[in-house]
């Protein structure tokens, strides 16, 4: 559009007074312009027009209303119009936030009372406050004060003795020497440890054992002061109960030491069944047949249980269970007993031993009554085929440590001829021949009556099943013998 009009007003030569305009007929045209349009054109009189209409000049205008303008970015540095948006801006940069009460300079005056001075006199204050960062360089005058302001006694300060309040009651002055002598104080030596003073007054200390008055001990408190002295509790006896079942009893006391723990026996004894027992610490099962058992105590949640094994015992060396006799091998099995068992698993009564508290015993054989005499002088009367079946045999259980047991026999011959009588000893362990033992005697009658012939000897064993029997006959004729073997001093 500007290109059209150039070109329609380029070939018009200017005139004064006049307009560039289109023409009705679309051509460019000069027209002229009146003096009172002239005059309105000039800047003075456009001025004077503008404040005849009511406007503002465009030196100094004076706004009324609401006017706007571009809101300037925070930070602009030019002549460019501050609006309001942009001076709120600033003023919340300045305050960054600060609270409404210390949002204003005056608010700030106001804070730090109005002392231009601040940070020199909060400086000040500080350099006059304890320290407790670092050391200071306080003079007595200012401890002095210190000292007061805290109200600390006396002796905080001089550390003496003399100043401290409510001192204990040792005496006399010589208490506050250190020395072992009446009246002193006690100080441990370059070890830590006590000297040698006399402790024979010190009572009622907590987790002591005394040995010079009775003291109310707790069954725990016992048992673990037997333990830390190491004592060897030998109480209890093992004896047969029943065909099925055998005890561990209190005997001589009622402690036993079980995997280096001292237990206390139940007044009832621990029950040892022959079925539904732990046997070599597999479950629950039934004793065998005609089996050696060793009998154990263990113990299986702070209960005394028993436990059957074959296996053997030694004495511990573990310490805190040294000198326990256990299971070999095995520290939580200690040693109460031994059996041996019948043709249905069961308990003889005399083949029942006990570790500790050793009874002596005498046992006998069956009574042998008219059994026909072997010939020959030295032969086994009435032979046996095991405790079942004792024939003329006494079965005993032996420990090892004590081994020998004493043998005697009496038989009575009779006879209708004239005759030679034999007697003597033997024995043998569990279902082994029998062996001779010490002397033989031989008894002649020359008229039919009836004879005794006796025989005694030591009977050396080792640990387990044994037996003593009597060896007899007679060398002619026909004779019948009656008698009974015994085996004394057998412990256990």
């Amino acid at each position: 559009m500007l290109d059209g009009l150039l070109a329609l007003w380029a070939g018009l030569a200017p005139v004064a007074g006049t307009l560039p305009i289109v023409a009705a007929d679309g051509s460019g045209a000069l027209a002229p312009i009146s003096a009172p349009a002239l005059a309105m054109l000039s800047k003075l009189t456009a001025a004077a027009m503008l404040t005849a209409i009511g406007g503002v000049g465009p030196d100094s205008p004076n706004f009324t209303g609401m006017p706007t303008a571009p809101t300037a970015a925070l930070g602009t540095n030019t002549g460019q119009i501050a609006t309001m948006a942009a001076l709120q801006a600033m003023r919340a940069d300045l305050t960054g936030g600060a609270p409404a009460l210390l949002d204003t300079l005056k608010e700030l005056s106001d804070a730090i009372g109005a002392d231009p001075n601040f940070a020199a006199t909060i400086t000040t204050a500080l350099g006059n406050r304890l320290r407790v960062d670092a050391a200071q360089a306080l003079t007595s005058a200012q401890k002095a004060l210190a000292i007061a302001n805290l109200a600390l006694a006396t002796v905080a300060v001089s550390g003496a003795y003399a100043d401290l309040s409510g001192k204990p009651t040792l005496g006399t002055a010589a208490a506050l020497n250190v020395g072992t002598t009446a009246n002193s104080v006690v100080q441990l030596d370059g070890n830590a440890k006590l000297p040698a003073i006399d402790g024979s007054q010190l009572l009622n200390v907590s987790g002591y054992v005394s040995y010079l008055a009775a003291q109310a001990l707790s069954d725990a408190q016992r048992l673990q002061a037997l333990a830390n002295a190491g004592v060897q509790p030998e109480a209890g006896r093992f004896v047969y109960s029943s065909a099925t079942a055998c005890k561990f009893m209190p005997r001589n006391g009622d402690l036993v030491r079980v995997n280096g723990s001292v237990y206390r026996l139940p007044s009832g004894g621990v029950t040892f069944p022959n079925t539904g027992v732990n046997i070599d610490g597999t479950g629950t099962g039934n004793l065998a047949p005609s089996t050696l058992y060793y009998a154990y105590l263990m113990n299986v949640g702070g209960v005394l249980t028993p436990s059957f094994s074959t296996t053997g015992h030694a004495t511990s060396a573990t310490a805190g269970n040294s000198g326990t006799e256990i299971k070999t091998g095995d520290d939580t099995r200690t040693l109460v007993g031994m059996v041996y068992t019948d043709a249905s698993g069961q308990f003889y009564t005399n083949l029942v031993a006990s570790w500790f508290n050793r009874r002596t015993r005498v046992l006998s054989g069956p009574l042998l009554s008219s059994i026909a005499s072997p010939s020959g002088y030295f032969q086994e009367i009435a032979p046996a085929t095991g405790p079942s079946a004792p024939g003329a045999r006494c079965y005993f259980l032996v420990w090892s440590d004590e081994p020998v047991v004493q043998g005697s026999t009496m038989l009575n011959y009779s006879t209708s001829a004239t005759t030679n009588m034999g007697c003597q000893m033997g024995y043998a362990a569990g279902g082994n021949a029998a062996a001779a033992v010490g002397p033989s005697t031989v008894q002649y009658t020359n008229t039919a009556n009836n004879q005794c012939v006796s025989a005694v000897a030591a009977l050396v064993c080792t640990e387990g099943l044994f037996y003593g029997t009597v060896l007899g006959g007679n060398n002619a004729g026909s004779a019948t013998v009656s008698g009974q073997v015994t085996v004394s001093g057998i412990r256990g």
